[in-house]
């Protein structure tokens, strides 16, 4: 096999993962309004996982396949992706203004960011990796970050829709991070049948097909290029996955709701932490290469630092900001490779 058909068949898994990822969140949404469950629900929950799906299923795959390194390096490659790379970005283009609501939802997110990160280095530390009990913690912070997000959801559909879909449940539905979904009205004839399993049944298989050619082919790249597995998950990779999350920071940007887009980055790299660090952790124990603890794990702190205490602090993100967290991701880059 060429070096052209692996990159041909990992990009093709790419864009299979992602575009799969996506069809098949639309469906949950659709099929979960068709049910009447409560629109807080679905946004804090089925919305909020949306973004991540892709890092999810590439990770949980790569754990079953006996990967871990390609599994942790695409949720820590994604933490960095999202939040040096999109977010520096998103904050040097138009820079956010927080009111004091948002303050306090950075702040809580901070929290969680923090939380994680400190149990992965601890970890790191004492044992060298992520040991099963460490992911069913992760799994527990998992938890807790979605009843909060569910009572955030509760607050701002009190201050923002009170008057949405009462009726027909038609308008918006948007998540913790700020991702937003439109509601379809409902008919008394809308039910769920043969169709929608069939049309489930076969994103899903897009999903497993997009994440089977990641799992087979980025070794085989990584091979070739003679760099480890966990180099080709930590940037290729990493960046594939996150471009949910870009895609939602931009139309949020585009609308000059720019502070939902800081939001979705954070929730989305909490849910990296805690969801696919914790459930990779969970199917197949992990154990650190060097550059976790000397590289990964520090830089992280870096941009997250550099995302969350001056927006804290100022109440505002501004273009230097964006700048440095432009920069860090670059020079990370550049010491990796």
């Amino acid at each position: 096999m060429t070096v052209g058909y692996y990159i041909l068949m990992f990009s093709l898994g790419l864009v299979l993962l992602v575009w799969g990822s996506g069809l098949f969140v639309d469906s949950a949404v659709s099929l979960a309004n068709r049910f009447r469950l409560p629109e807080v629900l679905i946004g804090a929950t089925i919305v909020s996982l949306g973004t991540t799906l892709p890092e999810t299923l590439f990770s949980t795959m790569a754990s079953v396949k006996g990967l871990p390194d390609m599994a942790l390096g695409n949720a820590l490659g994604s933490i960095l992706c999202n939040t040096g790379f999109i977010a520096g970005t998103l904050i040097f283009l138009r820079p956010v203004l927080l009111k004091s609501r948002e303050v306090k939802d950075v702040r809580t997110g901070l929290c969680f960011l923090g939380t994680a990160l400190g149990l992965y280095a601890s970890c790191g530390y004492l044992t060298g990796g992520l040991p099963r009990t460490a992911g069913i913690t992760l799994l527990c912070l998992c938890i807790a970050f979605f009843l909060n997000s569910i009572r955030r959801a509760m607050g701002y559909g009190h201050h923002t829709h009170r008057n949405v879909g009462r009726r027909e449940r038609a308008g918006s539905v948007v998540s913790a991070q700020g991702a937003a979904y439109t509601l379809e009205p409902l008919t008394e004839k809308q039910e769920f049948g043969i169709s929608d399993v069939i049309r489930l049944i076969l994103e899903a298989g897009v999903i497993y097909i997009g994440a089977g050619f990641l799992v087979e082919y980025g070794p085989k790249l990584a091979r070739v290029f003679s760099v480890p597995e966990s180099i080709i998950s930590l940037t290729f990779i990493a960046l594939g996955t996150s471009l949910p999350e870009l895609a939602t920071s931009l139309t949020a940007l585009r609308k000059k709701h720019s502070s939902l887009s800081l939001g979705n980055i954070i929730g989305a790299d909490i849910l990296n932490f805690v969801l696919v660090g914790g459930l990779s952790a969970v199917i197949c124990p992990i154990t650190y290469t060097d550059s976790v603890m000397k590289l990964e794990l520090p830089f992280i702190f870096l941009v997250l630092f550099l995302m969350c205490v001056p927006s804290i602090i100022k109440k505002k993100a501004g273009r230097i900001q964006g700048a440095l967290l432009l920069g860090s991701y670059i020079l990370y880059l550049s010491v990796i490779w």
